[in-house]
C-alpha cells in the first residue's frame, strides 16, 4: 500500500549543540535532505496531490516536507537547503506574529516579514494557514474560529499573498468532542480548507481519505539519522 509521510519541522539552528526538542540543526537537516534524495523521494506540495489524486497517479515514493511558523531562521538555513537539493517544502504562518517574535513561545524566535514570504521561490515553498493568532482551535469556540478565519482573509488579501488553502493546526490540536467536532469539519469545508494537518505521527495511507486529519512526523533535534530513517519507513516507533 502506498504511504504519504509528512514531515514537521519548526526551528533550525546552526550549531548541532542546540539541536533538541523543536529546534533542529542545519547538519542534521542537510543530512535528512541529502538522505531523502539519495532513496529516490519526491518531494511534493499539497497543489501537487490536488493534481495526483484525480489520476492516482503518485510518485513512487512521495513525500511532504512542512515548516511550521515562519521563522527567520528557516529563511536562512532551511530555504537555500531546499533549493540546493531541489525539494519542496510547505511554510505556514501563523499572520499576526509574522514580522515579530513568536510570542506563545517565551518570544524567543523571530518570524519573517510579509516582504520574506514574497521572496520565497512558489516553486519551492508552497504558504499554507497556521491561524491567525496561533491558538489551540479546541479551546476557541466556533465563533471565535470564524474571526479567526476572517482575520487571516483579510490579512492574505491585504498583503496579496499567495496562500494555499491548507491549514497546519496550532500545537496540532483541533477539536476531538462531539459536536464540537463536526462543527469544526463542516466550518473548514466553508472555509474553502482542503487539507488540515495534526501530528499523530503516523504515515497516511495514499488515496488521501481524511483530509483533516493528515498524520505528520514530528521531527526532533535529538533524532539520530537512523531515528530519522526509522520515523520514514515506520512512523513513530516507542523503542527508537
Amino acid at each position: 500500500m502506498a504511504r504519504l509521510p509528512i514531515l514537521m519541522y519548526h526551528t533550525i539552528c546552526n550549531h548541532s549543540s542546540n539541536s533538541k526538542g523543536l529546534t533542529l540543526s542545519y547538519d542534521k537537516l542537510e543530512a535528512q535532505f541529502k538522505y531523502l534524495v539519495a532513496q529516490g523521494y519526491t518531494s511534493l506540495h499539497f497543489r501537487d496531490i490536488e493534481k495526483f489524486k484525480h489520476t492516482n497517479d503518485f510518485p513512487e515514493k512521495p513525500i511532504i516536507i512542512t515548516f511550521d511558523d515562519v521563522y527567520v531562521n528557516q529563511y536562512e538555513f532551511a530555504y537555500p537547503l531546499l533549493k540546493k537539493y531541489n525539494l519542496k517544502a510547505c511554510f505556514y504562518a501563523p499572520f499576526s506574529f509574522l514580522g515579530g517574535t513568536d510570542l506563545w513561545n517565551n518570544g524567543t524566535e523571530k518570524l519573517m516579514s510579509v516582504s520574506q514570504l514574497k521572496d520565497l521561490d512558489p516553486s519551492v515553498i508552497e504558504l499554507g494557514l497556521h491561524s491567525f493568532a496561533h491558538r489551540p482551535y479546541s479551546s476557541l469556540s466556533l465563533e471565535s474560529i470564524q474571526e479567526d478565519f476572517k482575520k487571516c482573509h483579510d490579512f492574505v488579501s491585504k498583503h496579496k499573498l499567495n496562500i494555499s488553502n491548507v491549514l497546519a493546526y496550532p500545537y496540532g490540536n483541533f477539536p476531538r468532542k462531539e459536536p464540537q467536532k463536526t462543527q469544526f469539519f463542516e466550518e473548514l469545508v466553508k472555509q474553502n480548507i482542503a487539507y488540515g494537518l495534526r501530528i499523530g505521527n503516523r504515515l497516511n495511507k495514499l488515496p488521501l481519505k481524511n483530509n483533516y486529519e493528515l498524520n505528520r512526523l514530528d521531527i526532533k533535534g535529538e533524532d539520530s539519522l537512523f531515528k530519522f530513517k526509522m520515523k520514514l519507513k515506520f512512523g513513530k516507533l516507542s523503542l527508537f
